[in-house]
């Protein structure tokens, strides 16, 4: 059976209508060049259906049975997987990089070594609180030469006082961090929320445009895949499909959040005060725990809850520890007056509440400098002075100098484990998104 003359211009006809349809799919890859969330596509050609002929079949042209895109769906779920990794370390990294800024010094960010050798050897820098530290007791070094010197007894309250500003600088600098910290957990929780919405939205468009065999929604599914993307940035989640009825499902740290499309729950933030301090926390709006692995949401819990935690608790203690030696010497001396005793030097009992005793800062004369109620004797400001270098049982053996240092370097130890980390998972990130482009770019 002979095509004919119209056979033949039909078969000139669907290879133009093939062509021209792999023509606008070129155009829309390259429309699309500069979008990262975009995948190649490509039209799917198959010849016509032959028609028996005298010779043998005969071929009828070629048609179009659909446009699929070039995507890896393994790799695009390593590269999911990834990207929630990058989060938890990017958010671990901003957050300790803030607490280095509201320490007021420059971490040095080398190894510690054991029993505060690196604090010994000054790490942590000469700058905020050691500056206030070593300020503090040269003044009561110089006193201690020159107990009857009202000036020098002035220059011990100033730098007193100077150094109790220092503590609560720090602590409420740390404290405004852990503040900020609780509202990127919660601005995050609600960015978790919007994308929730449009995973489910574009996964029932997805649905409803591939009904019946129509083909592949893929401009759809490009969309959702960055999505899924963004989300696994700020938590860890699993997902699949159902290839017959595109059921879409995805769970949040085991917590089923999109099942068959549709929204199941959400994540909320609640308050935890159980430490003394205000944690914002998260869970399902369901009630349900999720466990949280990954994603800049842990990441940001991690580092406000671990390093973050442990410096404000080793000022609060360093503060606690100051206030009760110099209080406990001070309070056996004996003022200016040869009469007057017992009073404290600091009042409070952490960084956050550390001040001047207000009977001292209206009368310098009031320091209790002597041991014995004689104008000239200097025993307690020089046992005062020699606080600077004795170690305290209560700060690891440290003296306060290398106490702070420690705390400082630890942070630093912190930082700059995180920063290999992020170092390392860029490289992971890098080779994997080679691939992706090698496939689909």
């Amino acid at each position: 059976m002979s095509l004919g003359l119209f056979g033949t211009l039909e078969i000139a006809k669907s290879g133009l209508n093939s062509n021209r349809q792999g023509i606008e799919i070129t155009g829309h890859n390259l429309a699309n060049i500069s979008n990262p969330a975009y995948s190649r596509q490509r039209l799917k050609i198959q010849t016509g259906d032959a028609l028996p002929g005298p010779e043998g079949p005969t071929g009828t042209g070629s048609k179009v049975t659909g446009i699929e895109q070039v995507r890896d769906r393994l790799l695009d779920g390593e590269i999911v997987n990834e990207t929630s990794v990058s989060g938890y370390l990017e958010a671990q990294k901003k957050a300790l990089e803030f607490a280095e800024v509201n320490l007021g010094q420059q971490l040095d960010r080398q190894a510690s070594t054991p029993e505060g050798a690196a604090a010994s050897l000054g790490v942590g820098g000469q700058v905020g609180l050691v500056e206030g530290l070593s300020d503090f007791f040269n003044a009561l070094q110089a006193l201690s030469t020159s107990p009857n010197s009202t000036a020098d007894r002035q220059v011990v309250l100033l730098r007193a006082e100077s150094l109790a500003e220092k503590f609560g600088t720090v602590n409420q600098r740390l404290s405004n961090l852990r503040t900020d910290l609780n509202t990127r957990v919660q601005d995050e929780v609600n960015e978790v929320n919007e994308l929730l919405t449009q995973i489910s939205d574009l996964s029932k468009s997805i649905g409803s445009s591939e009904t019946g065999g129509t083909g592949s929604a893929n401009d759809l599914r490009d969309r959702r895949q960055e999505r899924l993307e963004g989300l696994s940035r700020l938590v860890n989640i699993q997902y699949s499909e159902d290839s017959q009825s595109n059921a879409f499902d995805l769970s949040i740290g085991g917590v089923t959040c999109i099942d068959d499309n549709s929204v199941a729950t959400t994540l909320e933030t609640l308050s935890d005060l159980s430490t003394g301090v205000e944690r914002t926390q998260v869970q399902a709006a369901s009630g349900a725990p999720v466990t949280l692995t990954k994603g800049a949401i842990k990441g940001t819990i991690d580092a406000r809850d671990g390093a973050i935690a442990t410096v404000s608790s080793d000022i609060d203690t360093l503060a606690g520890v100051l206030i009760t030696q110099v209080n406990d010497i001070h309070v056996t001396g004996t003022a200016l007056d040869c009469a007057s005793t017992g009073e404290a030097f600091f009042t409070g009992s952490t960084a956050a509440d550390i001040g001047l005793n207000p009977v001292l800062r209206q009368d310098p004369t009031r320091i209790q400098a002597s041991a014995n109620g004689e104008p000239g004797n200097n025993e307690v400001a020089l046992q005062l002075a020699q606080l600077a270098n004795q170690r305290q049982t209560s700060l690891g053996n440290l003296t306060f100098v290398e106490s702070y240092n420690q705390t400082v370097a630890n942070l630093g130890q912190a930082l700059s484990n995180v920063n290999t980390q992020t170092q390392d998972q860029d490289a992971v990130n890098r080779m994997l998104q080679r691939q992706r482009d090698s496939i689909g770019g």
